[in-house]
């Protein structure tokens, strides 16, 4: 591993997962995905991976986590006058 397992702000199609382990493992991110893809297919423990590194994983070192994203879209602030 080269770097620290992070997700990607910039090498993303959905949440920078398959970018951000791409990185961490000094690989090509469209290998990742194909295979990432391929595997969901006949499996569900890669969807399943997917999500909880998506909840966990911050974006790019220090920012938001999915599960950050999460509570941002489902929480309302009160509207300012």
């Amino acid at each position: 591993m080269k770097e620290q397992l992070t997700r990607s702000g910039s090498e993303k199609m959905i949440a920078g997962v398959c970018g951000g382990v791409a990185r961490s493992f000094g690989i090509d991110p469209l290998v990742v995905r194909i295979l990432w893809a391929l595997l969901s297919v006949f499996f569900v423990l890669p969807v399943a991976l997917y999500v909880v590194l998506w909840l966990v994983l911050p974006v790019d070192g220090q920012g938001p986590t999915g599960m950050d994203d999460l509570k941002n879209a489902f929480t309302s602030k009160p509207p300012q006058a």
